[in-house]
């Protein structure tokens, strides 16, 4: 059983014929941390699950800039889990308090993210679990050389996969349960009790099992949820206690994803030892403040004093991630690795002396004016000799981060 004391959603703001589509800039990890903000903008988690099978990295691992992006210490324990919407309820249905659970996708079909925050509220909502059932139908498979084969059968997908599958765990008897919401298939594929769910999104990812939780929340639906994956299902029952889960929704909208071009020629290369230094300064998103100085420098570095003596000793304050745009320009020759044409600005951070320059994300190249306030969000800045290199990026238009007070109330509540 878990309680739950919020839950986030994130869908990236541009649409292609009609459906969402990341942009250039973003990945799996940009929109995980985009939803675990949302979900737990005080930092409240104790614990990190993050559950894919878009990992940027399946080797040497995305954890220290998921725990940098969400602004958790790097002594947090975070465990990625190779899976799908299925895996995603198993993992929330088996948290222990104060644990944040993302499931992020960024496919073909769908690219979305989704967080929920558990806490310790006894009369809160409750996701327990009901049962699962693991089959073996490799419709889809991906070996770990990146080769993927697809054997394109929706019947057999439908009638030995999600039925069969499902039939087996309807034997539990959990039949006569009130259906709330199915993930993962269509409701009408499933059959039986299920194809009558008022809450239904067929996606195939992982990130489905908390978008149809998450209206559950909104709409006051409790009852059984059931999330699909080929041949694997798992089931859990929502439980509407006296005090509601949160629910916040970054789906801000742009527009039609506009036409890049990428330079042909040799990208841009990395020094792993440069990328190592300038992890933490650039990805904390922290100045430094030296001792009787009150004035922020970024990024965090020694400096010489008046007197000429090193000063190595500073603590970290962190900075606004809102602020202004002083000045910007557009930059229209193709670079390799960065699709162009794109904008860059330099903002002035709110409330701060701090003035840093950012490419401009989520908005038409150009189509941003000086004093335009935005917000200062995670991208994938460039993508160096393979490796995806993270920084911060200007979202014009875009407000701060949610901190209402049921919001506040609620992770508060995850925290004690």
């Amino acid at each position: 059983m878990s309680e739950i004391v919020a839950i986030g959603t994130y869908l990236p703001p541009w649409t292609k014929a009609g459906k969402r589509v990341r942009g250039p800039d973003e990945d799996a990890v940009t929109m995980a941390v985009a939803a675990g903000r949302a979900a737990d903008p005080a930092r409240h988690a104790q614990r990190v699950v993050i559950v894919s099978r878009n990992m940027p990295l399946i080797e040497g691992g995305n954890a220290a800039v998921l725990l940098a992006g969400l602004s958790l210490d790097p002594d947090v324990p975070i465990t990625e889990v190779l899976g799908g919407a299925p895996a995603v309820l198993d993992q929330v249905t088996s948290a222990d308090p104060h644990t944040l659970i993302i499931a992020a996708d960024d496919s073909q079909t769908t690219a979305a993210a989704g967080a929920v925050l558990t806490g310790t509220s006894p009369a809160g909502t409750r996701l327990v679990a009901v049962g699962g059932q693991t089959r073996n139908l490799p419709v889809v498979i991906r070996t770990d050389q990146g080769e993927r084969h697809e054997y394109a059968d929706p019947r057999l997908q439908r009638e030995v996969g999600v039925k069969a599958t499902v039939a087996r765990l309807s034997s539990t008897g959990q039949q006569d349960l009130v259906v709330a919401a199915v993930a993962g298939v269509k409701a009408a594929h499933v059959g039986g009790a299920y194809k009558k769910a008022p809450i239904n999104d067929p996606s195939a990812g992982a990130s489905a099992a908390i978008r149809v939780l998450a209206e559950a929340v909104e709409s006051g639906q409790p009852g059984l949820i059931l999330a699909t994956e080929q041949s694997v299902a798992a089931s859990a029952t929502l439980h509407l206690g006296a005090t509601t889960a949160v629910v916040t929704r970054d789906e801000t909208l742009s527009g039609e994803l506009p036409k890049a071009i990428v330079a042909p020629g040799i990208g841009i290369p990395i020094s792993l030892a440069a990328y190592s230094r300038a992890f933490e300064p650039k990805l904390r998103w922290e100045a430094a403040i030296f001792p009787g100085d009150d004035e922020p420098v970024f990024p965090p570095r020694h400096r010489v004093d008046d007197a000429g003596t090193l000063q190595t000793e500073y603590t970290l304050q962190p900075l606004p991630r809102t602020g202004e745009v002083y000045t910007h320009t557009t930059i229209e020759i193709p670079v390799p690795d960065l699709p162009s044409p794109y904008t860059i600005a330099l903002v002035q951070l709110t409330d701060s002396p701090v003035r840093v320059l950012l490419k401009v994300t989520a908005a038409v190249a150009g189509d941003i004016e000086i004093g335009q306030s935005g917000a200062v969000v995670l991208r994938r800045v460039a993508m160096r000799s393979g490796v995806p290199d993270y920084g911060y990026a200007f979202w014009p238009g875009r407000s701060a981060e949610p901190t209402t007070a049921a919001l506040a109330a609620a992770t508060e509540g995850a925290r004690q």
